[in-house]
């Protein structure tokens, strides 16, 4: 079994997924994919235009060829299936040091509006 998640880290994924989730509405998307990197308390977010999965692997390239990060989040666009309702849904993977696998979050989204509350949906390796 996995250890409960660190605040600081489940913090720092919702910011990134509010922001994922901001910036698909009210247009209802989609997202470009975006690396988020936090240094000493700086954040810097780089986003990744074109296709997506070249978008979401640029990205991780990114973090992992970051120096001295102490969080990072990857976040995409794509669809969550929930009760067998398939849904348009922000994801975030979000990783602090030191740990050992990475959190996966997702906000689901209409053309207007967040619907329902953002869910951890799984756990990952590390990003770094």
């Amino acid at each position: 079994m996995s250890a409960q998640p660190a605040d600081d880290l489940i913090d720092f994924a919702l910011f990134a997924l509010d922001h994922a989730a901001d910036s698909v509405l009210p247009s209802g998307g989609p997202l470009v994919p975006f690396a988020l990197l936090e240094k000493g308390g700086n954040r810097e977010l780089i986003r990744f235009p074109g296709d997506l999965t070249e978008g979401i692997e640029k990205a991780r390239q990114t973090i992992r060829a970051s120096q001295d990060t102490d969080f990072a989040a990857v976040a995409w666009d794509g669809y969550l299936t929930v009760e067998g309702t398939r849904t348009d849904a922000v994801y975030v993977e979000a990783f602090k040091a030191g740990d050992t696998e990475s959190l996966i979050f997702a906000q689901r989204y209409g053309k207007s509006e967040r619907i329902g509350n953002a869910a951890m949906v799984g756990r990952g390796e590390p990003l770094f």
